[in-house]
């Protein structure tokens, strides 16, 4: 398979993906039948509940007619201290192969964040995962709606985590990080693929980086659902490939 083919078939999977969750989260808004098995649960005051799993489901679920294998849970090559008593293996929620090797490494985050330092461990953790491990990684977030600065909030969360990362003296391998952020009331999707080598040990790396430039004022109603069908709903809008500069 060449390089093109695997990026257009990944592509597609996400891109997939992102639809099955619209149909399914607008299914559970509106409570009409599901495009699939897995349902968006009800809360006891019966608003949806939103979370990491529906996407990690559903990609897996889209996984199974791709050509890629994967694994779930996958242990790290490399080992990490996160309470600062030893260092052990870390989990990434999901790692696609080729060939039998690992390939590409899949964490899954749902909801806003947090600009405080204690409110972001869930965040740092997966990012020094991505970036220490051997193979590229992609991030994959969900939010419910793009109300206030939430895609600002994750940006700048992710930007200045990459950062702390990549400037702490460990050493990593040249790689591309993309993150994707599916949201799911308005129905579209937004990523930004960055190149991580020499250029990502300095200071101003990533400082004059804006984040993707994605203002939604209202979501879809009824009427509008019938349009995530359509093949342009289904292409990732403004999409950013960003040098490491």
């Amino acid at each position: 398979m060449t390089q093109n083919t695997l990026e257009h078939e990944f592509a597609t999977l996400v891109a997939d993906t992102d639809l099955l969750l619209w149909k399914s989260y607008h299914a559970a808004i509106h409570q009409t039948e599901a495009p699939c098995q897995l349902l968006f649960p009800l809360k006891s005051d019966r608003t949806v509940r939103v979370s990491e799993q529906e996407a990690k489901q559903l990609f897996i679920k889209r996984l199974h007619t791709s050509p890629f294998c994967y694994s779930v849970e996958t242990p790290t090559l490399r080992k990490y201290s996160p309470s600062k008593k030893g260092e052990r293996s870390a989990m990434t929620d999901l790692t696609i192969y080729l060939a039998g090797e690992r390939f590409l490494n899949i964490e899954f985050k749902a909801g806003n964040t947090s600009k405080h330092r204690e409110n972001r461990k869930h965040i740092s953790k997966d990012i020094e995962k991505l970036v220490l491990e051997h193979v590229n990684g992609f991030w994959f977030h969900i939010l419910e709606k793009a109300n206030g600065n939430g895609i600002e909030t994750i940006w700048q969360t992710i930007r200045h985590e990459l950062k702390t990362v990549t400037q702490s003296g460990r050493q990593f391998n040249t790689k591309r990080i993309t993150f994707h952020c599916c949201v799911l009331q308005e129905a579209y999707s937004v990523e930004t693929t960055l190149v991580l080598n020499d250029d990502a040990h300095r200071p101003d790396w990533l400082t004059n980086l804006m984040r993707p430039n994605i203002d939604v004022s209202r979501g879809m109603d009824r009427a509008q659902l019938s349009t995530l069908d359509r093949p342009d709903r289904r292409v990732l809008i403004n999409v950013h490939r960003t040098s490491s500069r």
